[in-house]
């Protein structure tokens, strides 16, 4: 497994907090403390295991490279861990050790680790976006009318107001982000079918058992086991995919923003933030960079996931277990992307003097589509393209080389069209939310 200073890029400290060793063994054991209880209030197990059981699922108690290493011997954590855990509340209690993980299957304890973890790191990063959001709306508003060079295939198009690129942003970040909270609502439920789904070992007691392990973890108990059933699991893996793309897009246009020759935007600096190993002059978009890297390994992830899909029967051969150490990679990169964003959208520094610069070295020919419009309503479009064409050709100022529509030409308002107007409309759909 990457240590922490190969994957300084791919993670956040707090998201990977999530997936750590003690983590992982806190949400195994606080399952199997949960089901010690609901057992024994349904009357399966003794009235004096539960406290037993407790006292063993410290996580400090079991080595995570012993048990690691065991796991690869029957492809799941769980076997060593419950061996472990039924030899420490055997040092205890010799009768209760007998009750250790009653009624229960590996899957059951992974996957509801998998649920607890995820509800561990994804508030959250949820809680983040929700703020990246605002910060990019505010300084939507900011330039609702600021007047910037449109770019398509990379190239100087017609002119728009950089508020409406910022609210782009807002918009499509919250968009995926409303798409995650809701996916990640749908997996906050407990996994708890026994051997092959149908709990039969616990008899007429099933649903006093589910009932209350549900409630003491804080899951909602779905219809049945959801073993082979993965469209949660998958789901919840695009969506994070799709919140690391937004975020993805909005880096892109910073970081290229952010080159020398356009100059129109900075990522907030600080001590050692974007050096360089070897060129002192250097401010790396770096917040960019670690997002950009994110969105790259997102989708791949997700892929992994959503292949995982087809598993057999009632209990899968493969399909699953890809999934633990793939979702966790994901919600890690996620982080990492999330936590970079959140430092740079409050800070993202617009140049307006340079966005204006740009504009003027085109020397107005962004202008000849508005041209052409205006002079086609008393002469037609062709031939309104050809006076246009004509103008062109000389090169200099377009509109000295038009010779007309000065005026019209350097109506500012008119230039915008209704790009204000559109950041007011997703600016409004923002607060709807």
């Amino acid at each position: 497994m990457a240590g922490c200073l190969v994957n300084a890029l791919g993670a956040s400290a707090a998201s990977a907090d999530a997936f750590s060793d003690t983590a992982t063994l806190r949400h195994m054991l606080r399952f199997e403390s949960a089901l010690a209880h609901a057992a024994a209030e349904a009357g399966l197990i003794p009235k004096t295991v539960p406290a037993v059981v407790d006292a063993c699922c410290d996580p400090a108690l079991y080595d995570p490279p012993t048990l690691a290493e065991a796991a690869r011997r029957t492809a799941t954590l769980t076997v060593p861990l419950v061996k472990a855990l039924t030899a420490e509340v055997a040092k205890r209690d010799a009768a209760a050790a007998a009750y250790v993980h009653w009624g229960a299957t590996s899957q059951d304890v992974l996957d509801t680790a998998l649920v607890l973890q995820l509800g561990e790191a994804l508030p959250a990063l949820l809680k983040e976006l929700d703020g990246i959001v605002a910060a990019f709306a505010a300084l939507a508003q900011t330039h609702r009318t600021t007047t910037m060079l449109g770019r398509t295939l990379l190239q100087p198009a017609t002119p728009l107001a950089l508020g409406q690129k910022i609210a782009g942003w807002a918009s499509d970040i919250d968009r995926a982000t409303r798409r995650l909270r809701a996916s990640f609502d749908e997996t906050q439920i407990v996994q708890f079918g026994g051997a092959s789904g149908s709990l039969s070992a616990l008899g007429d007691k099933a649903e006093a058992v589910m009932t209350v392990l549900a409630k003491r973890l804080d899951l909602t108990l779905p219809p049945a086991p959801w073993f082979t059933q993965r469209v949660r699991v998958a789901a919840l893996a695009q969506d994070i995919a799709l919140v690391t793309g937004a975020l993805g897009k909005a880096a892109r246009d910073i970081s290229l923003m952010m080159q020398i020759e356009v100059a129109e935007a900075s990522e907030p600096s600080g001590p050692g933030r974007g050096g360089s190993s070897t060129m002192p002059h250097k401010r790396n978009p770096v917040g960019a960079a670690l997002i950009l890297a994110a969105a790259h390994r997102a989708p791949m992830l997700a892929a992994t996931i959503v292949s995982a899909m087809p598993q057999e029967h009632e209990r899968a051969l493969g399909g699953w277990q890809a999934e633990w150490p793939t979702l966790a990679a994901l919600v890690e990169t996620l982080g990492s992307a999330v936590q970079a964003m959140s430092e740079v959208a409050p800070g993202l520094t617009i140049d307006t003097d340079a966005i204006q610069a740009n504009m003027d070295a085109t020397e107005a020919a962004v202008l000849a589509e508005r041209a052409t419009f205006l002079l086609a309503a008393t002469m037609g479009k062709t031939e309104a393209g050809k006076l246009v064409e004509a103008a062109l050709a000389k090169g200099g100022s377009f509109v000295e080389a038009l010779g007309q529509l000065k005026t019209e030409l350097a109506d500012e308002k008119a230039l915008l069209g209704y790009s204000p107007e559109f950041v007011d409309r997703l600016l409004a759909d923002l607060k709807k939310r």
